[in-house]
């Protein structure tokens, strides 16, 4: 993590709850909406923060423009409250259904997208986004009356699909009388097939501000499944989380318990992870008692690392958002809710995708429906355009790549004068080695070298006869071929391939990479020496090779390897090479790709007309980040910009909590281009990590600080059903989608 150039904020609170302060009546003269809090944090930086808490002026926009008014939100995160992540994933996801807006308007369907806060690794992927299914229900008697919010969540994260119940209460706004409002969350989980009064949940919980009369803030969390302080059964777990915080605004000071514990009973062995947690804070430091290792922390709130995970793009001239969510609901005819775009065709995953089938269009606030038929084919072909980079751009970052033949996947990184193995894949684990080792001899000059990066995609270069920054590299911006592509124009596509070469009608020892098996042939030695010559079959939009279909024979099973994410053949060209070595100084090829995953086919939309509908692709900009003494500094990097996730900033592991975390921030103002139109970025949503302090003990007691002094935990007693009764039925298409409006157009 870095420390970002500007880190614009909320006004500070003690406890803060990002959020409310909408108060805008779905309809002119009528009840207006109450904003319960988007995210909950134990405290927030301190005023006396050294890095800036508003814009530079230099970067302020124009005045009303959605560039300047829209909101960024900065909240203080540290181990101690993890226990916090579960509800604030519940809030940050409710507010993408903007029910304030949609007060007494009935029952309504939001697809919200998965953007769990640092966990996603800005991956791209070409996949496109996840959603989950929310119903939510708005409802508010009168002006003074509570905002009372129901809402049904269909999850998909667990082994057995689950059905979240969740009832929110906002009797008051955050102001400053009530800095954190007045509001109540119940929630629970029951099994999908469960009714709404069922018992056996998954797990429940409560979030809820406590009434108090001497001007401090008091917040309880808890959420509970089975009794984690116990052995549990064999192939069970038990759970518990909670946090108890109460703190004075004005003085800054304030203390807070926090609990986060799993156990999990897995071959007849409990396996258990906890930390327990006693906090004090004033207005400069935080003291921190991990409770069972009776380890000390103190943290400096005027020093902190910013690290941002959500961007905002808008004109450079206008200011105006630059929403362009590409795409529309559609819905099957058993009435199940998807949403097609660019990217391909989402639905959840136990929805079954036949060829074939019939989707329908349902424009928002109407009971007209648009017919297409859904083509699903077992591979999908890509055309790709480079853009180009140096290998001193990849410097350090971690790549990936296999071996064809061998089915063996490695992790890589480009030093400024070698190439290094880091890590290799044992199943589903990455193993790393004790010692980075060379691979510089395992290539020769001119071979064509492709590997995957999270945050670029493929990235390929010719192995230069001198290894240095220098040498030229390329990644790729795709776009899926269909028999509407002017490739096919002609009709069938005659592509030519050198390295990567899948095979035909691929077996199920090949497929898995058993036996010395492997689905690929050997690379080309020449033009004319290994080659192959594809066709892409523009009747039936399948690879051949000698007249059989690039794919998996019919039965095979895949069980283990690369195969489980799909498989790739390319690059592919669609005239021959005069020599291997002009792969280089092609600037499109196509690429292959074939799997039993819905990434890894192609799914798309036919009108009535018989003609596929296109979709327009993620805006890309060429960005070259500016920060002296960061490692990324002068590097070229190919943003993405969907709509709503700005893609393309590497992001790393971390080892401790399992997050990705992004490598470097992107300045508020940095100004981007693409094609003749400049954008401006703007930070929105990020974490700030308080820096320890070299002699805790010593601040400890210059700050009077008294752990000793405990604040009591929270019980599962004050936590009741939500009792919101079954799933409406819904049947109008999604009224948001990833927070944005569907309005009459679809």
């Amino acid at each position: 993590m870095t420390k970002s150039a500007f880190v614009p904020s909320l006004a500070l609170a003690v406890l803060a709850a990002c959020g409310g302060g909408g108060n805008e009546p779905s309809t002119p003269g009528t009840i207006a909406g109450l904003q319960g809090p988007e995210q909950v944090t134990i405290l927030e930086s301190s005023t006396g923060a050294t890095a800036a808490l508003r814009l530079p002026r230099s970067v302020r926009g124009l005045a009303g423009s959605d560039y300047e008014t829209d909101r960024t939100r900065f909240w203080v995160r540290d181990t101690s409250m993890e226990a916090l992540d579960t509800v604030n994933m519940i809030l940050s996801s409710l507010h993408q259904t903007r029910y304030w807006e949609q007060t007494n308007a009935g029952p309504y369907l939001a697809l919200v997208e998965d953007t769990t806060r640092g966990e996603g690794g800005g991956e791209r992927g070409q996949t496109g986004p996840e959603y989950e299914e929310w119903v939510v229900d708005s409802t508010r008697a009168n002006n003074t009356a509570p905002q009372i919010v129901g809402f049904w969540i269909a999850s998909e994260e667990h082994d057995d699909p689950v059905t979240i119940y969740g009832k929110l209460t906002v009797d008051e706004e955050p102001g400053d009388l009530q800095p954190l409002g007045r509001f109540a969350l119940f929630f629970k989980a029951l099994p999908e097939s469960a009714p709404a009064n069922g018992t056996e949940t998954r797990f429940e919980g409560y979030l809820r501000t406590v009434p108090r009369t001497d001007g401090q803030s008091e917040v309880e969390f808890w959420m509970g499944h089975g009794d984690p302080d116990r052995p549990v059964p064999l192939g069970q777990s038990a759970q518990r989380e909670r946090a108890h915080v109460v703190g004075d605004m004005a003085a800054g000071t304030g203390r807070a318990y926090t609990e986060r514990r799993y156990v999990m009973n897995h071959g007849g062995q409990n396996w258990s992870e906890a930390g327990e947690y006693q906090i004090q804070f004033n207005a400069n430091y935080v003291a921190r008692r991990e409770q069972v290792a009776n380890e000390l922390a103190v943290l400096d709130r005027n020093h902190f690392d910013t690290t941002v995970f959500r961007y905002g793009v808008y004109d450079a001239s206008t200011e105006a958002r630059v929403d362009q969510l590409s795409g529309f609901p559609v819905q099957t005819e058993s009435g199940a809710h998807g949403w097609a775009g660019f990217h391909g065709i989402w639905f959840p995953q136990e929805v079954a995708l036949v060829d074939g089938m019939t989707l329908h269009r349902r424009t928002w606030g109407s009971q007209i429906t648009t017919p297409y038929t859904l083509v699903r084919v077992p591979g999908r072909l890509e055309r790709r355009v480079r853009s180009s980079i140096t290998l001193a751009d990849l410097q350090n970052e971690d790549l990936q790549t296999f071996d064809p033949m061998a089915g063996g996947e490695v992790r890589v990184r480009f030093t400024g004068t070698d190439f290094v193995r880091i890590a290799r894949r044992n199943g589903n684990e990455w193993q790393p080695e004790a010692n980075p080792v060379s691979i510089a001899s395992s290539y020769s000059t001119g071979q064509w070298l492709h590997f995957w990066s999270h945050a670029r995609g493929s990235v390929e270069f010719a192995w230069p006869a001198t290894l240095s920054g220098a040498a030229p590299a390329f990644v790729w911006s795709s776009t899926p071929v269909t028999a509407d592509s002017t490739e096919l124009a002609g009709g069938d596509l005659t592509l030519h391939g050198y390295s990567q070469l899948l095979k035909a009608s691929i077996s199920n020892t090949e497929a898995n990479f058993l036996n010395g098996d492997s689905p690929y042939l050997p690379n080309a030695t020449s033009v004319s020496s290994g080659n192959q010559t594809y066709v892409f079959v523009k009747q039936t939009l399948m690879l051949q090779l000698g007249g059989q279909d690039v794919n998996f024979a019919p039965g095979v099973t895949i069980t283990s390897g690369p195969a489980l994410w799909g498989l790739n053949c390319g690059p592919l060209f669609a005239a021959p090479l005069a020599s291997l070595g002009e792969m280089q100084n092609q600037t499109v090829n196509y690429e292959w790709r074939v799997g039993q995953n819905r990434w890894s086919q192609l799914l798309a939309l036919k009108n009535a007309e018989g003609n596929f509908v296109a979709f327009t692709p993620p805006t890309r900009f060429t960005y070259v980040h500016n920060e002296p003494g960061s490692p990324y500094d002068g590097r070229t990097f190919h943003l993405e910009w969907d709509g709503t996730n700005l893609q393309g900033v590497p992001h790393v592991q971390n080892a401790g909590d399992g997050r990705w975390y992004p490598q470097f921030n992107i300045p508020s103002g940095t100004t981007v281009t693409a094609g003749s139109r400049t954008y401006k970025i703007k930070q929105l949503e990020g974490e700030q990590s308080m820096q320890a302090v070299g002699d805790p003990v010593a601040v400890y007691e210059s700050q009077g600080f008294d752990l000793s002094n405990s604040l009591s935990v929270t019980t599962p007693e004050p936590y009741t059903d939500p009792a919101i009764g079954e799933r409406p039925a819904v049947t109008g298409a999604p009224t948001y989608v990833g927070g944005v409006a569907q309005n009459g157009d679809g």
